[in-house]
């Protein structure tokens, strides 16, 4: 665990002098927007997880990073582990800090010192924080959708190589795409049951269950691509 410890503190350091300025940007335009606007406009600071993921593995090509990845005194697998452990945190502390700042704006209500508070604008900007359940939900989803997303395709690029993503991605959307639609088809002939999404609960105590499920799913997800990723990479290398 170390080891892998150790990996996410040189991914971060790695992709910090390009992206850490990148997140504190969005935080603060999206913190800034939200102060008077609405809440929701929080839900995209998720977005800025982005800017310590993506920068990565470019900043470590172009820098011959992998090189250095190679002779560190940590396990290959340990390597690649520490790689999605860090995407699956940087994601999780995005979340925290997107779900607190949209919190605090939704309890500031800033929206009270615009002028002109008889408004039809207004009173629409209002209405935006009669509840926060809205927000939560936003924030979480974003969170947890694209966790999903760059773990799955961190594993497909360090497999299948990084000069091939769009050609993962494609396939990934036709697959899915595919698997939908038959689905849809055989609902709609009655050969299985419609699908019927979940309601987010409205009491706190259920969403707090509901939320602490969905995180322990996707950490399994991220770490089953982790070890599935680690494995066939460590085959490679015997």
């Amino acid at each position: 665990m170390r080891d892998v410890l150790r990996i996410v503190r040189f991914d971060f350091l790695t992709a910090k002098p390009l992206g850490l300025p990148i997140v504190l940007v969005v935080w603060f335009l999206c913190t800034l927007f939200a102060m008077f606007f609405s809440p929701m406009i929080e839900a995209y600071g998720i977005f800025a997880a982005m800017g310590l993921v993506i920068p990565l593995q470019r900043v470590a090509d172009k820098s011959g990073l992998h090189k250095l990845y190679g002779v560190l005194p940590v396990k290959r697998k340990n390597i690649t582990r520490g790689r999605f452990c860090y995407i699956f945190l940087v994601h999780i502390i995005s979340e925290l800090t997107t779900l607190g700042l949209a919190l605090g704006t939704f309890h500031l209500k800033l929206y009270r010192f615009l002028p002109n508070q008889e408004g039809r604008m207004v009173q629409m900007i209002a209405r935006g924080y009669s509840d926060d359940t809205t927000y939560i939900v936003a924030v979480i989803g974003f969170a947890l959708i694209f966790c999903l997303i760059f773990t799955y395709m961190e594993m497909m690029g360090q497999i299948f190589g990084r000069e091939n993503e769009m050609k993962i991605i494609l396939i990934t959307l036709a697959v899915v795409s595919v698997i939908l639609l038959g689905f849809f088809i055989l609902s709609d002939h009655g050969i299985i049951p419609m699908l019927k999404l979940p309601v987010f609960p409205t009491d706190r105590p259920a969403q707090i269950r509901l939320v602490l499920i969905l995180h322990i799913v996707l950490l399994g997800l991220s770490v089953l691509f982790g070890e599935i990723t680690a494995h066939i990479l460590a085959k490679r290398e015997l």
